[in-house]
């Protein structure tokens, strides 16, 4: 009986231990960034706010959104400079079966937080705990080939588009070159989760998505994509942009918008190249106003790297349309979901090492959209360090909010060093030689301006 019993307590401790493999990973970022324009590390343009300039009412430097538009000063005062260094971990925990049949996620934030600041204050006893993923990873029995996820997950579509985390359910498929998934997926559109459960469909939006992914012999892929927003009401305001006056238009503006998407990717010798093109169609109404709009937008980005040596050259372009005409009928402004724009490479501009912190998180500004042409070279010093320098010449793609296109041009450059296995660390600098829009935001007085950012970053 002593044997047996013994082999029992044997069998039962050790059946966790062959059956569920633990993973723990980690990100810890540490960021630092300075800026001759202090103003740049507050958003101007957001990916998760709606701008119909079609709702606007006559008037100089006019765009519609859903609350107030705050526009920074391009005009440099003193002690408008900038410092800050801050602190934004991830980590996350994946737990499975020997066979990856089954998986368990969960993932959380401490951050953003900038020293001095909530969190990492001193005692730095804040709560800035953030959820980040909480989901569930099923092979389906009946058919290997598919997996069911469940829960607060990455979305994982075009990084142009959709990249970020949401609730909801995806299905995926993969069958010899094929891949396609289907997926629902739930936001709150104003944030307060006032009404969870869904229990009113003005509180929140319903998004659909399918995509289908060839992937060829050789490894290079194409990817085509539908994704469709059904939005509840939503209160819109109008801004100057100039003044910074903000009144009232509706609380009712209701927002259907469908993406159709293609994008590929692919490799030739030692070129290499990737591309994306979407259209935006829909409809933008509300009672209130007596008006709907038909949205009539577009976004086309490519690049291009040819490497030789140690050296890569990049070439590049983004257009996203703007609305030119805001009593035509049309909302002719693309509109992404949510994204990094940490992928173009800009530093004063866009998200960058510093992310969180920059003028636009969206490619557009505004309801103006965006045009854009970039060039680089990188250099593979060594193993462990490289080296890079890049042009952008930034534009909106319309000039009528501020009477002129032209943000300007910046100069960026930068280095990135491997400390040990999984530490690195990056630092870069923009300098941006002010255009007349960007002077437009100062009242025709804006400045260049200077922005360098670093990281130091653990990954395991």
């Amino acid at each position: 009986m002593r044997i047996v019993l013994a082999t029992l307590i044997a069998v039962a401790m050790a059946a966790p231990a062959m059956a569920i493999n633990v993973e723990w990973h980690g990100h810890l970022n540490n960021r630092f960034s300075y800026s001759t324009q202090a103003d740049l590390s507050v958003r101007t343009s957001k990916d998760s706010e709606k701008y119909l300039g079609s709702f606007s009412v006559p008037g100089a430097a006019i765009v519609a959104a859903q609350g107030k538009v705050t526009v920074p000063s391009t005009k440099k005062e003193t002690n408008d400079s900038d410092f800050f260094g801050e602190i934004k971990y991830r980590m996350h925990m994946v737990v499975s079966d020997d066979e990856k049949k089954v998986k368990g996620v969960v993932g959380f934030e401490f951050g953003s937080s900038k020293f001095g600041g909530s969190g990492a204050d001193f005692g730095g006893d804040d709560n800035v705990f953030e959820l980040m993923w909480a989901y569930t990873d099923i092979e389906l029995p009946f058919d290997p080939a598919s997996r069911l996820t469940l829960g607060l997950q990455p979305v994982g579509y075009n990084p142009l588009l959709w990249a970020d985390n949401a609730g909801g359910v995806k299905w995926t498929r993969k069958d010899g070159s094929w891949a396609y998934s289907l997926g629902w997926f739930r936001n709150d559109w104003n944030g307060s989760n006032a009404t969870s459960g869904g229990d009113r469909k003005t509180a929140y939006d319903d998004a659909y998505a399918a995509d289908l992914t060839y992937t060829f012999d050789n490894g290079n892929s194409l990817n085509a994509f539908v994704i469709y927003m059904d939005q509840g009401e939503e209160t819109v305001g109008y801004t100057n942009v100039i003044t910074g006056d903000f009144a009232s238009l509706a609380t009712d503006v209701q927002d259907e918008e469908i993406w159709l998407g293609l994008s590929g990717k692919g490799k030739w010798d030692n070129l290499s190249g990737m591309f994306t093109g979407m259209y935006l169609t829909g409809e933008v109404s509300s009672s209130d106003l007596g008006e709907s709009l038909d949205r009539k937008a577009f976004l086309f980005h490519g690049q291009l790297d040819y490497a030789v040596g140690k050296n890569t050259y990049t070439l590049g372009g983004l257009y996203a349309s703007g609305d030119d005409d805001p009593f035509d009928g049309d909302a002719e402004n693309f509109d992404v979901i949510d994204i990094s724009t940490s992928m173009i490479g800009s530093v004063v501009i866009f998200d960058n090492f510093a992310d969180d912190n920059s003028f636009s998180q969206a490619p557009y500004v505004f309801d103006q959209g965006y045009k854009m042409i970039y060039a680089g070279v990188a250099r593979q010093l060594n193993d462990k360090t490289k080296v890079w320098a890049k042009y952008f010449w930034h534009n909106t793609a319309e000039d009528e909010l501020l009477g002129d296109d032209d943000l300007g041009h910046e100069f960026v450059v930068g280095t990135s060093y491997t400390i040990m296995k999984g530490l690195t660390a990056d630092i870069n600098a923009g300098y941006l030689v002010a255009g007349d829009a960007w002077e437009a935001m100062a009242g025709g007085d804006g400045d260049d301006v200077f922005r360098t950012d670093a990281r130091i970053q653990f990954k395991f």
